[in-house]
């Protein structure tokens, strides 16, 4: 069936997929995918729904080798690619049976201080149509990987609306990492588990993407006020407090402006702002709230960015913690360099509500200088104590 012909249009194509657009050759097999999940400096996982019960593989390319990964028999799923390298571009394919469809590419976590830049948006669960055109916002900024803070869809329990998630926002999970948490309209489903491949324990989560270390956390109840997790967070935050960065994100919001869910948010404060303050978290993105929000509290900023197409919600007048409020979708672009942090936080039309900077948690030590051994007086010389 594929003979020297198909071998030349496949190296062809591995070697163009940058200068293309993918060509998807969908059939009644594939249902829905390909999705890039869980990339790291030296892997990443492929995942696919299929309408039987059947295998897949995954022909895959940095440019220079080719390598093919192949799926157990399933209906959901996922194949591990190992022994990848760091900050490089991979091209791949997705084949199964009655379907071909790629060329996409996904490109791995950089090792270091590298800049990149990631997005940011939640409550995507109704208005497909304000999802699809922030989907499509997003894309267009290319960012190396995205955060969702919960509420991907309204009811949880319901295949057919994960089925329209992934077929909104595919612009992007085919060739960016989406790293999501549980919202209350996931209804702890175990679908949820199912499609997402997470690092960690799944239901919260850390991962370091250049000089950044992100933490996912579940704020629904019962886990919130669950010992383990908060014993998670404090370990995860002492192990990485030497990172530059640390982002926090999960679905419900600790400050808010939406009258009744203030109650709420004063709870979360309790729970976790003390732990945020203490390490001194650079910046915490929740959902929940169907609008955008921009709070700086003890020099913590928690930004509300609930606007990817749920109904909007009314805020009440500002409080002393108040940067920026307004009632609008929305969706941020964030880029981190070695000295900055900067996050745009943009309107559905593209127009910006407004941009933060954010200072490095710590710096960089700097280069050790190496001393020859030359004696204790060129020593005492060089340091301005010797004559």
């Amino acid at each position: 069936m594929k003979g020297g012909g198909y071998k030349i249009r496949k190296l062809l194509a591995f070697a163009l997929a940058p200068l293309l657009l993918p060509i998807a050759c969908f059939s009644t097999g594939l249902k829905v995918g390909p999705i890039v999940q869980n990339v790291s400096p030296y892997s990443a996982t492929i995942s696919w729904w299929t309408e039987e019960i059947e295998e897949g593989k995954i022909i895959y390319s940095d440019g220079k080798q080719d390598f093919t990964a192949q799926s157990r028999p399933a209906k959901y799923q996922k194949v591990r690619l190992i022994k990848l390298k760091p900050a490089t571009t991979y091209t791949y394919y997705l084949e199964g049976n009655g379907y071909e469809v790629g060329p996409f590419t996904f490109r791995t976590a950089p090792l270091g201080g590298k800049p990149f830049r990631f997005a940011v948006y939640g409550d995507t669960r109704t208005q497909h149509d304000v999802h699809e055109k922030i989907v499509n916002k997003i894309v267009s900024y290319r960012p190396a990987l995205i955060l969702h803070t919960g509420d991907l869809v309204a009811d949880g329990r319901e295949i057919n609306q994960w089925e329209r998630f992934f077929q909104i926002s595919l612009p992007l999970v085919r060739s960016i990492p989406l790293y999501p948490v549980l919202g209350n309209h996931e209804k702890n489903s175990y679908l949820y588990f199912r499609f997402f491949s997470l690092p960690g324990k799944e239901r919260y989560y850390s991962f370091n993407w250049g000089s950044c270390h992100f933490i996912a956390l579940d704020s629904n109840e019962p886990y919130l006020t669950d010992p383990a997790q908060l014993k998670w967070l404090r370990e995860d935050l002492q192990r990485y407090k030497d990172y530059p960065y640390i982002v926090a994100f999960f679905h419900h919001p600790p400050h808010t402006l939406v009258k009744d869910r203030i109650s709420f948010a004063k709870k979360l404060r309790q729970i976790f702002a003390s732990l945020f303050e203490e390490y001194k978290v650079s910046a915490v993105f929740n959902g929940h709230d169907h609008n955008y929000e921009h709070f700086l509290i003890n020099g913590v900023h928690y930004v509300v960015t609930g606007g990817g197409g749920a109904p909007l919600y009314d805020i009440s007048p500002p409080d002393k913690y108040t940067i920026k409020a307004e009632k609008t979708h929305n969706y941020i672009i964030g880029d981190v360099k070695e000295d900055i942090m900067v996050l745009k936080a943009y309107r559905l039309d593209g127009s910006l509500i407004e941009e933060i900077k954010i200072k490095p948690r710590i710096r960089a030590s700097p280069p050790q200088i190496a001393i020859p051994l030359i004696g204790e007086k060129w020593i005492q010389r060089i340091l301005g104590k010797g004559k």
